[in-house]
């Protein structure tokens, strides 16, 4: 194979081999994309699970002071009773006991809501905790498992920058330089092999003539619709 197309063969693998380590570390890889929305989730969940159960509790005391406020009220009033003097007052009375047996009657059934409420959240309080907690290890976990797979990927990008210097030494110029615009242009594809007078860059047949030309592998030519820079390699050579 011609000298030229196999340095560019290398340097074109260690520019994919660069580009791929680059891509890595500057994502996020599936299971810590996955690890951070399961704990996304939980936290969620139990924001919401804690401000309900935060407002039950609440309302719960707020209750609790109302009932035992009113209860307090009822009890003065029935001790009042006996001691009213006239219809007028009486009937003022009975309203007034009538009025807070019903926020007592109220506040009970309330209550018992209420209570019910509270019980179910205590219930279900260690189990959502427990899922958040998990979710936190889980996390951190996959932090850690992506802070090691980084090292080793940005020890391996080093050598492998090292390695395309070394690599660019003995090529021209201005080859490098064609050979960077191509890459960039498509996609980091710059040198491609043809097959039955096929680019397989492009999928575009090349002029037989050229064809010829990049069989007898002697000069460096490009493709003509992607500019890709051509070589062949026959069955042989593989085998």
């Amino acid at each position: 194979m011609l000298e030229a197309v196999s340095k560019l063969i290398e340097i074109q693998r260690l520019d994919n081999l660069i580009a791929d380590a680059e891509d890595k570390l500057a994502g996020i890889p599936d299971y810590l994309a996955e690890a951070q929305s399961e704990l996304e989730t939980a936290q969620k969940e139990f924001d919401v699970f804690k401000e309900e159960y935060g407002k039950d509790l609440g309302s719960k005391t707020e209750l609790e002071t109302f009932y035992e406020e009113n209860k307090a009220q009822l009890e003065k009033a029935q001790k009042k009773l006996p001691e009213v003097k006239n219809n007028k007052e009486y009937e003022a009375v009975l309203k007034e006991m009538d009025t807070l047996k019903k926020n007592v009657n109220t506040a009970e059934y309330q209550l018992l809501e209420l209570n019910d409420s509270v019980d179910k959240f205590k219930s279900e309080d260690d189990n959502v905790i427990k899922k958040l907690e998990d979710a936190k290890v889980k996390n951190e976990e996959c932090l850690k498992r992506r802070d090691e797979e980084n090292s080793e990927l940005t020890s391996e990008l080093a050598k492998n920058k090292e390695k395309r210097i070394e690599a660019i030494k003995n090529v021209k110029k201005s080859l490098l330089a064609k050979y960077d615009r191509v890459r960039h242009a498509r996609n980091n594809l710059a040198v491609v092999r043809v097959e039955d007078e096929t680019c397989t860059g492009c999928c575009i047949k090349v002029p037989p003539q050229l064809y010829v030309e990049v069989v007898k592998d002697k000069e460096l030519f490009q493709c003509p619709n992607c500019q890709r820079f051509l070589y062949y390699r026959s069955e042989e050579a593989d085998a």
